[in-house]
């Protein structure tokens, strides 16, 4: 008998655990469906800020498309009196030519004029050929190019608007034996556009622009220094900045070098800025030349 209730009092104690280890699991498995719940509900709090996150990235890319086109129409505005001035000359000497075709009866005289029509209509042809090279707004199309030729069509296209409405000179000093690159010639040509437009914007009584281009290590630099009145200390850091700006409302959107610098980088290249107020600014575009 006595063994019997050591047995009855064992079997009571296992139930007793038993059901502790019952109730125990119990709150386990209420507390894993809880901990379940909460992750689910924290998975979709996540997935709808992920894809409220995706909507707005791609709001802004298009923000940006916009920004770098409404650039583009900025600086295409600034230059038009130029455009103009470039294709009303020609325009001007092909009218005289062809009345004085119509007036001469000298062969030998009819002949020169109608050399002249044709040089001068491809003159005109080539102002509209870069004008419209420059307005095209796309992801990179890279090709190999030299960049000293870049450099001396982006001058020919510029230099009439700022020696006459600027009264700026540009000096050009290019070194020889650059290597090639493998970039969106229109993209930098719009950045040296940019850049220099700002230069000329700096030195508001006129003065020189300084062009130069160098290699180093495989990389292609053009650096564009002015005369300007410089850039203060606080801020040079913020002038790539979208937005930012120390020219008046009617000068400048703030968006010329920060569309500047995407396009570089676009392009695989980097642009930095070194100034002192009242002694003028360096650009410097570095590109990685093609081995």
């Amino acid at each position: 008998m006595e063994e019997l209730e050591i047995l009855r009092n064992k079997l009571r104690q296992l139930e007793v655990e038993l059901e502790e280890v019952k109730s125990l699991s119990r709150a386990q498995n209420k507390l894993l469906v809880a901990h379940i719940k909460e992750l689910n509900d924290t998975y979709s709090a996540l997935k709808e800020k992920l894809d409220a996150l995706r909507e707005k990235n791609e709001r802004i890319k298009t923000f940006e498309d916009q920004l770098m086109k409404a650039n583009k129409l900025s600086s295409l505005g600034e230059l038009a009196s130029s455009i103009a001035h470039e294709i009303k000359n020609p325009l001007i000497s092909i009218q005289g030519f062809a009345r004085r075709i119509g007036e001469s009866p000298e062969h030998d005289k009819v002949e020169k004029y109608a050399r002249l029509i044709e040089k001068e209509s491809a003159r005109l042809s080539s102002v509209l050929t870069k004008l419209l090279e420059f307005s095209r707004m796309d992801i990179p199309h890279k090709e190999i190019i030299d960049i000293n030729t870049l450099v001396d069509d982006t001058v020919i296209f510029m230099e009439h608007y700022l020696t006459r409405f600027k009264n700026v000179n540009i000096l050009l000093e290019k070194a020889e034996n650059l290597p090639l690159v493998s970039v969106d010639k229109i993209h930098i040509q719009q950045v040296l556009v940019n850049i220099i437009m700002n230069a000329a914007q700096a030195m508001t009584g006129g003065g020189t622009i300084r062009i130069n281009t160098s290699h180093a290590e495989g990389v292609v630099s053009i650096s564009v220094r002015d005369e300007g009145i410089g850039i203060k200390k606080e801020d040079i850091d913020k002038i790539f900045e979208p937005f930012f700006t120390t020219k008046q409302k009617s000068e400048g959107t703030g968006l010329g070098l920060s569309l500047s610098k995407r396009l570089v980088e676009a392009n695989g290249g980097t642009i930095t800025v070194e100034s002192q107020p009242g002694k003028g600014s360096c650009f410097t575009i570095l590109l990685p030349g093609v081995e």
